[in-house]
């Protein structure tokens, strides 16, 4: 009823369908190009062992051929997708890091600054405690004179 198809008329179709598909360099669209009519074969394979070993026909027709190559084009695009999302997530986490570390360098350096104020205020108010400690004793010895 179905007659398969021969590799090469598989490779030729297979070939001018994925045309269009942006599959990287020659050496990948070559590869690609030359797997799908394989697999495709070796599902024809398989389709016959199991008519043997369990005595039910599995068909596969040229259109199922076609929508192989659908299935691998939509998929391909879908991944792509996938792939560019959790890029442009990364490079965003990538750029929050950055703005981070830019905020704590910030950060930092003002409490450095704050750090050095404060010492100076506690320097400047021991030295008025000092002053103060010293005008109370002798307010306390003139009191005890009067």
């Amino acid at each position: 009823w179905f007659q398969p198809w021969p590799y090469e008329a598989l490779f030729s179709v297979g070939k001018k369908f994925m045309k269009d598909v942006s599959l990287g360099s020659e050496a990948v669209r070559a590869v690609i190009e030359s797997f799908l009519p394989f697999s495709f074969t070796q599902v024809n394979d398989m389709a016959n062992k199991f008519r043997q070993v369990e005595r039910r026909h599995v068909y596969t027709t040229p259109k199922s051929f076609l929508e192989l190559l659908k299935l691998y084009s939509t998929l391909l695009a879908s991944k792509r997708l996938d792939a560019n999302n959790a890029i442009e997530r990364l490079a965003t986490g990538l750029q929050k890091l950055r703005e981070t570390a830019e905020a704590v360098t910030r950060i930092e350096a003002d409490l450095k600054v704050s750090l050095e104020e404060a010492d100076h205020k506690r320097s400047v108010a021991e030295g008025i405690a000092d002053v103060v400690s010293k005008e109370k004793a002798i307010v306390e010895v003139e009191t005890a004179k009067a």
